[in-house]
């Protein structure tokens, strides 16, 4: 019989439970602020009313609750209410500490993940990991275009150029015509990329153009257009 490899809990300090705990009391009372009450005939709803009001993440979380019902519920309805509320609050930690602790016991969400991978990856510093959540959410929503875009800027960080292109080139055609942010984000960041591999000045105008046009004002964008005809470096994002 095979040895098996024991994961070794997390240790948390008495001071973070108890700061964890303070904070979805808090979140609760939030809850109860807005005549919140989730019920075993409404809490479907509610979660998709919280979390995902359009779509189409609105359609993806109707899959998913179709296909893990059984084990989900008003209990499930009520932590990702909290997590809402975290994210409104732009609680960075306490989203990471939440989802960590209370959604362990439920099947992997990839809506979920990707929202809460943006947090692991941009305040919580733990790149390797949010890079095998966006995978993750790649694999379950191969139609949505900010996991590609992540990965491309991620490549992007570990200069790995036509890496970080490929995961452009896929994210760009994803996208959709009323996504403003983040079609700006992938057209003005794949046209960085391609000035760095190539020097091609006329198909990264192009794209920094594309971002301008979804985005006015966007200052890095207009920065660019004008480093574009001389010769000054401009940052990502």
């Amino acid at each position: 019989m095979s040895k098996r490899k024991r994961k070794r809990a997390r240790r948390r300090s008495p001071r973070a439970s108890s700061v964890y705990r303070r904070n979805v009391r808090e979140a609760d009372e939030v809850l109860d602020s807005n005549n919140v009450d989730i019920r075993p005939d409404n809490w479907r709803q509610l979660a998709l009313e919280w979390f995902t009001p359009n779509e189409p993440e609105r359609g993806e979380l109707t899959r998913y609750i179709a296909d893990h019902e059984h084990r989900l519920g008003v209990a499930w309805a009520r932590e990702l209410l909290r997590l809402e509320v975290f994210f409104q609050a732009a609680d960075h930690s306490q989203i990471i500490a939440h989802y960590d602790r209370a959604f362990s016991r439920y099947p992997r969400c990839a809506l979920i993940e990707m929202w809460v991978a943006d947090q692991v990856f941009r305040h919580g510093g733990d790149f390797w990991q949010a890079r095998r959540m966006y995978l993750h959410v790649m694999d379950h929503l191969p139609s949505h275009p900010k996991p590609y875009y992540e990965l491309g800027f991620m490549s992007y960080l570990l200069g790995d150029f036509p890496g970080a292109l490929d995961w452009f080139n896929q994210a760009a055609a994803r996208v959709r015509d009323d996504d403003v942010e983040m079609g700006a984000r992938i057209f003005y960041n794949r046209g960085l990329v391609r000035y760095f591999l190539n020097g091609d000045r006329e198909t990264a105008i192009a794209d920094v153009q594309e971002a301008l046009r979804r985005k006015s004002d966007y200052p890095q964008a207009k920065q660019a257009l004008r480093a574009l005809r001389g010769i000054v470096r401009w940052s990502p994002w």
